[in-house]
């Protein structure tokens, strides 16, 4: 015991430790102690300095020992024994330090040694909390983060963790304190953000010696999933107010938050400017009618009267190019407005560099943010985005949009629709763009990017990998059309098409796997099913399911649900086809079909063969295992399980994440990122890949009403996936 301290703070680190060591955990106490003092040597130098106190909590702990010569493999074992003690006794709650201590990191794709000096910095700021006082939540909190992170709970948090072995306290705190201020910025309920804040908070009041607070705790009540509404109004010009209802699914996990976005549950709000005096059935059928209406609007049909005519956007370039009729600010709204199809409000907020006349913002996904030992599994990104604006809309202008701007855009087309009997109005003007692209069959992505909507509202842009000369080549050729439809006149819109862009320059998803990874990553799966003698082995059957899961779930874009992949009564291998239901929220809807490709059939017919063959090893020696095996032959159960530890696991998110850690640690719906950006390189129609994806086109989902496509149309995307699987040696292998 350090001599510098008086007896008071001797006794009051004594009373800290002592929460580490429950009197009812006493047979592990030496097993917590050996894991303190672990913890004091793995502690860098630069944070040693912050605790005092370390020489007498190495001290206090060394008491506790019995045997000091044990082997980091046994003290391991033992820490997982009293772990292991703690859940089944539900005492992960009433001892969640202990708990924390006892937390050992398993996962091969975390970063152990970043892993380790979170867990002794936590540990001495906890113990330093203890000792202040009051400060009971906070030091539950980040024991909590800790320990769910060594159970691989929290992966995208410690992928936006700093790297806290190369920095100090000070540098340490600030980084902690910038990332959780820009993920709340984003959205006050980030949970990345509160669970960044749940490490800075106490470090912080350890640095600063803040007084702590008490606060009363809730437990969440059980049920369903919880859900929250989004509300976002409509622009509208009939004078009703319309305001869009999306509920989303919550979840803790960063790829189930993508997977809730795109799977939203929509509804209009429609409030009438003028009651209807015939009554509520009046005022229902006039809000169904105006409802069908935006549903019209969006799908960008030619024939729509509400959508603005070619000749009334040549009209419009007409007067607007005309420099005697229209001011330089006026024009450069309106261009800009119809040029980058959002609204002129939206125009005044977004950002522009001046000098060079471009429109830049970010692209930032979650998923751009990755742990360092996956890194080298993805897609290098960028983030940043420019697109090149035309000479004629000056971005110095568009920072302030005045009432006298408005009045003069409002002025100007009451002219033009009075001159040449139009009727335009501004939300044309700003439709035009996602009109005309939509109707050349461009993705909604590139559509989305340059009108500068986010992954929130476009749940594809979560999924697509995109270079920056296709979103500048695409905008480039809508202004080519602009430019020809203004030729004929005086004054001709301009474009300077010299400009080049980083031909390498992309953005969006990281999560696109090259293809001699994915290709390296079947042959070794296949190698190890080889190499394993024993056909029936616990290994070799896990290795064939992910063998097969993986193909699977690239040849379907099935999301990671529970019973991922389904049943093999969900399957045709007749016709290729494949029956997917993996959208809870929507329980009206029964799912979807999609065609699978013909490797992903054979691997699948191999795997029945592998199941047939398993029933009868297991018959007379392991009952409830042969049994599984004839339930994933009949579809009495789903078809895919793991084994371990003589156990059979069925296939969950949970699960799922465990067992993929070791051989491809990416987030579970990766596959959904892969195949979605592979398909709009090939320039896929968009609605087909919707139509795979599962995502809802008018809150359907495919080959309901409005589509013109059938079953068949999806042959396409299946011929591709096949080319693609049979170019990364992914095909079928004789599993018995």
């Amino acid at each position: 015991m350090s001599s510098d301290l008086s007896r008071f703070d001797t006794e009051t680190i004594k009373h800290a430790v002592n929460n580490a060591f429950p009197e009812e955990l006493i047979d592990y106490h030496a097993t917590i102690a050996v894991e303190i003092i672990n913890l004091t040597r793995v502690l860098s130098h630069q944070y040693q300095r912050e605790f005092p106190e370390l020489t007498a909590i190495k001290s206090l702990a060394k008491i506790k020992i019995t045997n000091p010569f044990t082997s980091t493999e046994i003290h391991k074992q033992s820490l997982t024994s009293l772990y292991r003690e703690l859940t089944s006794k539900k005492q992960l709650e009433q001892y969640y330090f202990t708990a924390f201590i006892s937390s050992v990191m398993l996962s091969p794709s975390q970063d152990q040694k970043q892993f380790e000096q979170y867990k002794a910095i936590t540990l001495f700021v906890c113990a330093k909390l203890y000792m202040m006082g009051r400060h009971e939540s906070a030091i539950k909190s980040v024991c909590n983060e800790i320990r769910q992170w060594s159970l691989g709970k929290r992966n995208e948090l410690s992928n936006n963790l700093p790297d806290v072995i190369t920095i100090e306290m000070i540098k340490l705190l600030e980084a902690l304190d910038s990332k959780r201020k820009e993920k709340l910025e984003y959205s006050n309920k980030s949970r990345i953000g509160r669970q960044i804040s749940n490490i800075y908070v106490p470090y912080n009041d350890c640095h600063t010696g803040s007084e702590g607070i008490l606060r009363k705790t809730t437990l969440r009540d059980p049920g369903a999933t919880p859900t929250r509404l989004i509300a976002t109004p409509v622009e509208n010009e009939d004078g009703d107010i319309i305001t869009e209802i999306k509920q989303v699914k919550v979840s803790n996990e960063g790829w189930a938050l993508e997977e809730a976005a795109s799977d939203q549950k929509k509804s209009l709000l429609i409030s009438m400017k003028k009651p209807s005096k015939n009554g509520y059935a009046v005022q229902k059928l006039m809000a169904q009618a105006t409802s069908n209406r935006l549903l019209k609007t969006k799908m960008r049909l030619p024939c729509d009267i509400y959508q603005a005519t070619n000749f009334e956007i040549s009209t419009l370039l007409k007067y607007c190019m005309d420099h005697t009729i229209v001011c330089e600010k006026t024009r450069s709204f309106i261009l800009a407005s119809l040029t980058l199809g959002t609204s002129l409000q939206h125009i005044s907020q977004r950002d522009y560099n001046l000098s060079k006349n471009t429109l830049e913002f970010e692209h930032i996904l979650p998923t751009q943010s990755q742990r360092k030992r996956i890194i080298k599994l993805i897609s290098p990104i960028q983030t940043l985005l420019v697109i090149q604006l035309p000479n004629d809309i000056k971005t110095h202008l568009l920072n302030d949009l005045e009432q006298s701007t408005l009045d003069k855009i409002s002025n100007l087309l009451k002219h033009i629709n009075k001159q040449h009997r139009t009727n335009l109005s501004t939300q044309k003007i700003s439709n035009y763009l996602a009109q005309k692209l939509k109707q050349e069959a461009i993705d909604p992505t590139i559509i989305a990017l340059i009108q500068g909507q986010t992954a929130d509202e476009i749940p594809a842009l979560s999924y697509t990998h995109l270079a920056e000369q296709t979103v500048n080549k695409t905008y480039q050729r809508f202004l080519k059309f602009l430019e020809n439809s203004s030729i004929k006149f005086e004054y001709i819109l301009k474009f300077d098409y010299s400009i080049e862009h980083e031909k390498n320059k992309v953005i969006g998803s990281p999560l696109v796997i090259g293809d001699e990874i994915l290709a390296k990553f079947f042959n070794t799966i296949e190698q190890n099913i080889s190499d394993i003698s024993d056909l029936y082995s616990h290994s070799r059957h896990n290795l064939i399911t992910y063998y097969v899961l993986f193909t699977l779930a690239i040849s379907s874009g099935y999301r990671p649900v529970t019973g991922w992949l389904g049943k093999i009564t969900d399957y045709n291998l007749l016709n290729h086809t494949l029956w997917i239901s993996d959208k809870e929220m929507h329980q009206s809807i029964s799912g979807r079909v999609i065609k699978i490709p013909e490797i992903a059939v054979s691997i699948l017919e191999h795997y029945k063969q592998y199941l047939k063959a398993g029933k009868v090893e297991f018959m007379n020696r392991k009952i409830a295992l042969s049994q599984r095996y004839d339930h994933a032959i009949t579809g009495e159960e789903h078809l895919f399980f793991f084994i371990t530890d003589n156990k059979i696991e069925e296939v969950t998110p949970k699960t799922m994440t465990d067992h993929f850690d070791r051989v491809l640690p990416l987030p579970l719906n990766w596959h959904r990122h892969y195949i979605r950006s592979l398909l709009v390189r090939e320039e896929i129609n968009p609605e087909l890949i919707a139509a795979w994806m599962g995502h809802s086109e008018l809150n359907e989902p495919a080959f309901t009403r409005f589509c013109s496509y059938s079953i068949n149309d999806l042959s396409i995307i299946s011929d591709y996936i096949n080319k693609k699987l049979a170019s990364v040696n992914c095909r079928g292998i004789n599993f018995v």
